[in-house]
């Protein structure tokens, strides 16, 4: 146990596990305090790496992991110093850790003081899953953290697993038709390769037919499926020939020798410096390679070569020094 000053300590509002602390627990520990009533320590923990709430960087501070009350009511008699345990007994990697400082500061509500209520634990377990897509985070871990039933989990978060999983699933069928071998697929996406076979063996997506038959446009369909648009249409006009695709895109083919384009087709490709027209990429693989040639781009920027390959099925690799963030799983 430690002795520690009241004002060395952090509240670390993104990791506190409720709503708001409670001033009426505060004032109910001042007055305990009034008559020397013993308190038992509250737990911390030193991290690095640390930000606070005011985007100011640390190098290192000691937060609060359970105890906000008690270290409110302290500092509301004027006490400067509280009784401390510390949780881990070594300085803990602030961003690489949050997520279970989080959890640890949660498991300390569910069992003593003002206990956390239904909301809170629901709220954490869907704050914590909508940033855990790799499903680090078990239901079953949640839950023994949180103190409720692995069910209660479940319903909790069900959304927003499927919709993880959906855009997980995307994003192999989308590398597998880019060429990617299956191992390569399984580091990116930190499933195992027999799951990735199956996933891109099994994907089904017959319903965007019936989709565009009630009228949804392309970008509605992509956001059904939690894809990114280019896929979308690669899966809408698969089977066509190349003459088909053009006039399906509204592009129109040119011949080899005269090619002019005015503007860029937002459904490939990110806003990028140096963008190029998808159209342009789209002919050169017309009048220069096959279908199912591999093609190779070094400065893929926003990802208009892949995104092209992937709709005239031409496998691809491509490359970048600083790929945009909707590219990090399209790029090799």
């Amino acid at each position: 146990m430690k002795i520690m000053n009241i004002t060395d300590l952090t509240w670390d509002h993104s990791i506190y596990p409720r709503a708001a602390r409670s001033w009426k627990t505060v004032n109910a520990y001042a007055e305990a305090l009034a008559v020397d009533a013993q308190f038992p320590p509250i737990k911390i923990q030193r991290v690095f790496n640390y930000t606070d709430e005011h985007g100011n960087e640390k190098f290192e501070a000691v937060i609060i992991l359970d105890g906000i009350h008690r270290w409110s009511a302290f500092k509301e008699k004027g006490i400067t110093k509280i009784k401390a345990v510390e949780w881990k007994d070594k300085p803990l990697d602030y961003e690489k850790n949050k997520t279970a400082l989080l959890l640890e500061s949660a498991q300390c509500n569910t069992s003593h003081g003002d206990r956390l209520n239904s909301s809170d634990k629901k709220r954490i377990a869907r704050d914590i899953a909508s940033t855990d897509p790799e499903c680090k985070y078990t239901e079953n871990a949640l839950a023994e953290k949180l103190g409720v039933t692995r069910q209660t989990i479940n319903i909790w978060i069900t959304d927003i697993r499927a919709r993880q999983k959906t855009n997980r699933d995307s994003i192999i069928i989308r590398l597998s038709r880019l060429g990617w071998a299956q191992e390569k697929i399984s580091e990116k996406v930190g499933i195992n390769q027999q799951r990735i076979s199956q996933i891109t063996n099994n994907a089904n997506f017959g319903n965007i037919g019936n989709l565009l038959s009630q009228g949804r446009d392309m970008e509605y369909i992509a956001g059904h499926y939690h894809m990114d648009l280019s896929l979308a249409w690669a899966l809408r006009l698969e089977g066509k020939t190349d003459q088909e695709k053009f006039k399906e895109l509204g592009w129109g083919l040119r011949t080899w020798d005269q090619w002019n384009f005015n503007e860029c087709d937002d459904r490939f490709g990110d806003d990028w410096p140096g963008r190029i027209p998808a159209q342009l990429i789209a002919h050169t693989l017309f009048y220069f390679t096959k279908p199912h040639d591999l093609v190779l781009d070094p400065m893929a920027g926003g990802g208009v070569v892949p995104d092209v390959c992937l709709l005239f099925e031409r496998k691809c690799q491509a490359f970048d020094l600083a790929p945009g963030d909707n590219r990090q799983c399209r790029l090799a």
